[in-house]
């Protein structure tokens, strides 16, 4: 008879930081809809845990493979006369060489993080605005204006 992991519940207002166990979750679908299932390591490094991934935190974590860390944090917000569920992720950033390091390494303007800036800023404009935005197209204003920007702060 074999034991099952133990599920992660994350509990209300309380950040909680794992590591990921593999590459993928495993995906599928069931009665109640798409599920994402992640094995991790929570912030006690010790107990391995299920994690099933509400969809909204599925979309930040699928990027990262075995070994990253991200925090999680489940908070109650309130919307007219609704009580909602709301999920902060903060992927924290790993100690190796990136390759986005290694192809900026060789460029001294300002653009590279600009641009990565920008798309960040955007990505958080879409999940504000729930989904009425188009990310890419806010980046890309972000950046043009974010560029034109000199030292003193007016357009050159």
């Amino acid at each position: 008879m074999s034991e099952k992991t133990p599920k992660l519940e994350l509990p209300l207002n309380i950040p909680v930081t794992i590591t990921l166990l593999q590459d993928q979750p495993v995906c599928g679908n069931s009665q109640y809809g798409p599920y994402y299932l992640y094995n991790i390591v929570n912030g006690d490094g010790q107990t391995p845990r299920s994690f099933f991934a509400a969809p909204e935190v599925h979309e930040k974590l699928k990027e990262l493979k075995k070994g990253d860390r991200a925090k999680l944090l489940k908070k109650a917000e309130q919307r007219g006369s609704k009580i909602i569920t709301v999920y902060e992720v903060e992927v924290e950033k790993t100690q190796q060489t990136s390759a986005t390091a290694v192809i900026n390494n060789g460029s001294n303007d300002n653009f590279f993080e600009l641009m990565l800036q920008s798309c960040r800023d955007a990505v958080k404009i879409q999940n504000e605005l729930g989904g009425l935005m188009d990310p890419k197209s806010v980046a890309v204003t972000l950046f043009i204006a974010r560029s034109r920007v000199t030292a003193n702060g007016f357009g050159g």
